[in-house]
């Protein structure tokens, strides 16, 4: 009888743990900060039965539940409320997002850190543009550079300039090189248009968008010589008067083509 009893004491040992784990589950996943699927690494992950987990630099997770258990997630001060676990569909794929300020900004290891891009400056880039082709816009036609090749020298002798002086037979580099500086002018002129006559404005002034937008666009484009006349004022009135005039006429030539003419007439125009 007393060999019975260390018996059964030595089975239930064993039974009732194994019994334990048999009723235990995992549940895995991950944790995102924001819709894009950001992965949110150190969120620490609860069971109201006691288990505790962490999401890994991917924001994958793994943790034990019991039946009738709960689920929820911290990270920093930031608490999700309770899950049960038996209300969760796939518990091999529960995905959660925490959302975070938008000046927090969390580097998951192995990934390059955050660089910040900073808006580019029409002015900083018109500078730039100008030193770095100074030798273009600055050139001057030989024969207008040539009165200032010669010059009182520091013994108040004559000093002269021999490469403008060459330079005024170098019909070929002077010719390429007014090319250049036109190119230069045009490519300046063209950007100082786009900064102001600007998608952005003409959606405000007009109200249009997409393609009807770029339509506009470009077939009422201002030139360099009307827009630096030009204040900001006087530019929106441009672009609201502009718009109405161009798909007035616009519509006007679709009503004339589609107009009907009887065979008389059309012979006529033949």
């Amino acid at each position: 009888m007393k060999a019975f009893g260390i018996l059964l004491g030595v089975l239930l040992g064993i039974i009732i743990p194994v019994t334990g784990l048999l009723a235990q589950k995992i549940v895995t996943g991950h944790v995102f900060q924001d819709k894009y699927g950001t992965p949110l690494d150190s969120v620490v992950v609860y069971t109201q039965s006691g288990f505790q987990g962490k999401t890994d630099s991917s924001g994958a997770y793994l943790i034990r539940i019991l039946p009738k258990d709960s689920i929820w997630f911290q990270f920093r001060d930031k608490l999700t409320h309770k899950y049960p676990t038996n209300t969760i569909k796939n518990p091999h794929n529960f995905e959660v997002q925490i959302y975070l300020p938008k000046n927090y900004v969390q580097t998951p290891k192995g990934y390059l850190p955050t660089v910040t891009v900073h808006s580019r400056n029409y002015y900083e880039d018109s500078l730039n543009f100008r030193q770095d082709y100074a030798r273009t816009f600055n050139y001057q036609k030989p024969g207008k550079a040539l009165g200032e090749s010669f010059g009182l020298g520091d013994n108040g002798g004559v000093a002269v300039d021999f490469d403008q002086i060459i330079n005024l037979f170098r019909f070929g580099y002077n010719k390429r090189q007014q090319v250049y500086q036109k190119f230069a002018l045009d490519i300046e002129q063209e950007k100082y248009i786009n900064h102001r006559f600007t998608k952005k404005l003409v959606e405000q002034i007009t109200g249009l968008y997409d393609e009807a937008r770029d339509e506009y666009m470009q077939a009422c484009k201002p030139t360099y010589e009307q827009l630096i006349k030009m204040n900001d004022a006087q530019l929106s009135i441009y672009i609201k008067k502009s718009c109405q005039a161009y798909f007035h006429k616009k519509s006007n030539d679709k009503y004339e083509k589609n107009i009907f003419l009887s065979p008389y007439e059309q012979r006529d125009q033949h």
